[in-house]
């Protein structure tokens, strides 16, 4: 720790002399397996997953300005435990000298792979394992296979955060954005209160039918929220090769499942490795808000035509990016206490949750993680407030919170995401709103940016 802040001393004194920025940022990535024993049950069925379809992984990215070092993780599972969370940090912290607290991890949300393990109670009232996981079998915790899948995931988060440590090299980011809403739909529709004189009738097309078409609205329904972005932030080092592209989009990772039982990385897996293909080095995927988004398609057919499709996207959005002016990290922290519902407080036996609400900033780009299932408007509210022109938001990150939370009036629509799946109340998203517009802003005001009007 002495040596990097006498390095990082030593840069400040050269940048100063030679009138340049007064800190070189640093970035490196890399990724390890994390795929469970076949043996494992799957959430799903109760089974044993039985086998492994394609693998799943940690891809980790670790930025460093000589002062500060952040890391993000992100893992091909459900969700991020708090205990998850807790644990990752302080093995991760301490192998790479840094605060724990400075770690985000997020999850795809991945439906063909575990939830993430509970290392240590009372993080949720008297609720351990999430309703999910435990609906048909128990807990997993005293079993062999999936106690060595509970070390294996932290072993291999620590053995790609040090890799990616190792490998960080100066580098420039550039962001670029580009439209996909061809391969996503808001599954919750906006019903009409009134008027239509038969709507069973109208919905003649069930969703699992071969004739049923994500672009067709049935029974005089409009459509729901959403965020149509991929968003690339393009990673490069001083020869303008690529060291990490992170890609941002808001979609269920449903595609495998669950016709198919195995062990998956689902659609982020392949266009991890297309978009990698297609740009080199590493390719990280962060899950947006997207609770109440699901794939356009569904089956292996489907998982390859996105995958192709996401990468030649990808291509686009970089030969239109721009470059983003750097200035050293800052990190912000805050957490809030989500009310539950009757429900809710009955089944972890709490009036309130704890949810964690965290910030990685780094000059006008923002790396905004929310917990738990959020939908859409949530992201797309704070992002519209944030004073970081360059926001992106992320669902499935440091905890599960509430579960599926949505902006007040989602419980009176109804629908699967507002019933048993969301534990908290009607005003839990706008809670979380509220608290990560004034995180950015604490942030952006000690950061002493000074926004152009």
């Amino acid at each position: 720790m002495m040596m990097r802040f006498v390095f990082a001393l030593l840069l400040l004194h050269l940048a100063a002399r030679a009138g340049e920025p007064a800190f070189v940022l640093r970035a490196g990535a890399a990724r390890s397996d994390i795929t469970p024993e076949p043996e494992v049950l799957n959430w799903v069925t109760g089974k044993p997953y039985g086998a492994v379809h394609d693998s799943l992984n940690v891809h980790a990215l670790v930025l460093d300005d000589g002062r500060t070092r952040a890391a993000i993780l992100r893992w091909d599972l459900v969700d991020v435990s708090e205990s998850a969370r807790d644990e990752v940090r302080k093995v991760v912290g301490a192998a790479l000298d840094m605060p724990g607290e400075n770690i985000l991890i997020n999850a795809s949300h991945n439906h063909s792979a575990p939830w993430t393990p509970i290392y240590r109670e009372g993080y949720r009232g008297e609720e351990r394992d999430t309703w999910w996981a435990i609906r048909y079998m128990p807990s997993q915790n005293g079993f062999p296979p999936f106690q060595r899948w509970m070390a294996k995931l932290l072993t291999a988060s620590v053995d790609a955060a040090q890799r990616a440590a190792a490998s960080a090299r100066p580098v420039t980011i550039s962001i670029g954005r580009v439209a996909v809403n061809e391969y996503l739909y808001n599954r919750r529709p906006r019903a009409p209160t009134w008027g239509v004189v038969d709507v069973k009738t109208a919905l003649t097309t069930p969703g699992g039918s071969p004739d049923w078409n994500a672009e067709v609205l049935q029974g005089g329904a409009n459509f729901g929220p959403m965020d149509r972005t991929l968003a690339i932030v393009a990673i490069r080092n001083a020869e303008k090769k690529s060291v990490a592209s992170l890609f941002h989009v808001a979609c269920h990772s449903v595609s495998i499942y669950p016709s198919n039982p195995a062990i998956s990385a689902d659609w982020p897996g392949p266009a991890a490795q297309a978009i990698r293909a297609a740009l080199g080095g590493e390719s990280l995927f962060l899950q947006g808000c997207c609770g109440d988004i699901n794939p356009w398609r569904r089956g292996e057919a489907a998982v390859a035509t996105m995958a192709d499709g996401l990468a030649n996207k990808a291509r686009l959005a970089v030969r239109y990016a721009v470059t983003l002016a750097t200035a050293p990290l800052q990190i912000g922290r805050t957490t809030i206490n989500l009310p539950l519902t009757p429900e809710g407080k009955k089944r972890l036996k709490a009036d309130t949750v704890a949810a964690e609400i965290q910030a990685i900033v780094c000059g006008p780009l923002a790396i905004v993680g929310l917990p738990g299932e959020t939908m859409t408007e949530l992201g797309m509210a704070i992002r519209e407030k944030s004073p970081f022109p360059q926001t992106l938001v992320l669902g499935y990150s440091n905890g599960n919170g509430v579960h599926y939370v949505g902006m007040p009036g989602e419980k009176a629509r109804g629908g699967y995401e507002a019933g048993v799946a969301g534990a908290g109340t009607d005003e839990c998203g706008a809670l979380i709103v509220e608290a990560a517009n004034r995180l950015l802003a604490d942030v952006f005001a000690k950061s002493g940016y000074r926004a152009k009007r």
